[in-house]
């Protein structure tokens, strides 16, 4: 059931966003700012980040904050670790960093490390992976938000076109009732 309801808020929240009184534009560009923040190596601060983007570029904020729970703890491995390989590949660096991980955890245990030279150490081998961490997640954040903010305003256009099309047809029938109602009150043929 926990499935179900991710779902349910997931529905909500886009049915929040289709009637939010907000241009498309803004409500797509806050989309789109959310999920290239959640696809950096910005855990804990992803949430600030895209308040202060989205101020920054005047987009709507409640398309954008929810959108970095898309990197959570199960989803951080595999996002991550995708966006390395790709950094990786843009770089034209070798895919090392497990290889190179293991590595230094048993060369930690084997050595004899004073505390400062292990910091060092780790140090070191973070700053290995930072870079094609950091490139390939611009990649493909950049990627993911232009894929998002042309679907986010495609869908919202279409829905709110869809809906003034609904509110047309559904006033133009009450109109008719009430044109209807009115003419047997006049002709006296309603009982």
């Amino acid at each position: 059931m926990p499935f179900r309801r991710g779902w349910q808020k997931l529905r909500d929240w886009f049915v929040h966003l289709l009637h939010l009184d907000e241009s498309v534009h803004r409500i797509a560009l806050g989309a789109a700012i959310g999920v290239f923040i959640a696809f950096t190596p910005t855990i804990g601060l992803q949430m600030l980040l895209i308040f202060f983007v989205t101020s920054l570029f005047r987009a709507n904020t409640a398309a954008g904050v929810p959108l970095a729970w898309l990197t959570n703890p199960a989803t951080i491995p595999p996002v991550f670790y995708w966006n390395y390989r790709v950094g990786c590949l843009l770089l034209g660096k070798p895919d090392s960093a497990v290889e190179e991980f293991h590595k230094a955890v048993s060369d930690f245990a084997q050595r004899d490390l004073t505390w400062w030279a292990m910091v060092k150490e780790w140090w070191d081998l973070a700053m290995r992976v930072a870079q094609p961490l950091w490139v390939g997640s611009v990649a493909v954040g950049v990627v993911a938000a232009a894929l998002t903010y042309g679907l986010m305003y495609y869908l919202i256009t279409v829905y709110r076109q869809a809906h003034q099309r609904h509110l047309a047809a559904r006033a133009a029938a009450e109109a008719a009732g009430r044109g209807d109602h009115r003419a047997e009150e006049k002709s006296g043929t309603r009982p």
